[in-house]
């Protein structure tokens, strides 16, 4: 099986790629370099935000670094800073007319327009975030927020033109302990999904078979960046230490 993985640039994503690899040995990949966000340089000087985005980058490096995993495969290295989403999605279909693959993975990139693949591409994309009650960005953030800890998790769905609403094939959510934090959570998904998802999946689709997926018809809110600022996060934090005090 012809693979394609189209991701971000961050230790998270290439950890998972490297779990898939395991599997879908025959792989292309590619790697879309994403610079700060504007909310990022717009939050710059506030202690709550750039605390929380430092403890999740420090946890990110413990938990995947040391994954042993060259880049041979990287075949193209796209710069979000140099490309709109028309730009990106031209690039990649050059590159899926180009390579023909079976199977594509998208993790952490952008939105990639459903257009562009040929129908006998299985195409998924890996939702750091519990679909459908999740959709958008920051969404192993908002649960916690939402009083809903149990709401984290990744989510493998089928690539459709309305973000995040695909068919959902395979959910995957972390076990909360007691040192659990929010971003150990979150990486605690991840790497719970890269254990139990890769070899489910190859597995599965080796054997022509189709994955079996779930619909869900109520509609749930898509976060956006927009709707975040620093003032949320000492309420997500207090919510979560007072759903741990319920269930421990």
């Amino acid at each position: 099986m012809k693979t394609l993985f189209i991701t971000g640039d961050g230790l998270r994503h290439r950890y998972i790629v490297y779990k898939f690899s395991r599997f879908f040995k025959n792989f292309k990949w590619i790697v879309e370099k994403r610079p700060l966000t504007t909310n990022h340089k717009k939050f710059s000087k506030n202690k709550l935000y750039l605390n929380h985005i430092k403890n999740f980058n420090s946890l990110e490096k413990k938990y995947f670094s040391k994954c042993n995993f060259k880049n041979k495969n990287i075949i193209r290295i796209i710069k979000r800073s140099r490309s709109n989403n028309k730009s990106f999605n031209n690039t990649i279909k050059e590159i899926i007319d180009l390579n023909k693959p079976d199977i594509i993975f998208s993790y952490g990139c952008q939105i990639l327009n459903v257009k562009i693949l040929n129908k006998e591409i299985k195409a998924f994309n890996i939702h750091g975030g519990l679909l459908p009650f999740y959709r958008g960005v920051n969404t192993n953030f908002w649960p916690h927020y939402k009083g809903e800890s149990n709401k984290v998790g990744i989510t493998l769905h089928k690539l459709e033109k309305k973000v995040d609403a695909g068919e959902i094939y395979l959910i995957i959510k972390p076990q909360i302990r007691q040192n659990s934090t929010i971003n150990s959570l979150s990486c605690d998904a991840i790497k719970y999904f890269g254990s139990k998802a890769p070899s489910k999946i190859y597995k599965t689709l080796k054997r022509r078979k189709n994955l079996k997926s779930k619909i869900f018809k109520k509609k749930y809110k898509s976060w956006k960046k927009s709707h975040f600022d620093p003032s949320v996060i000492p309420i997500a934090y207090n919510n979560f230490e007072n759903y741990k005090k319920n269930i421990f």
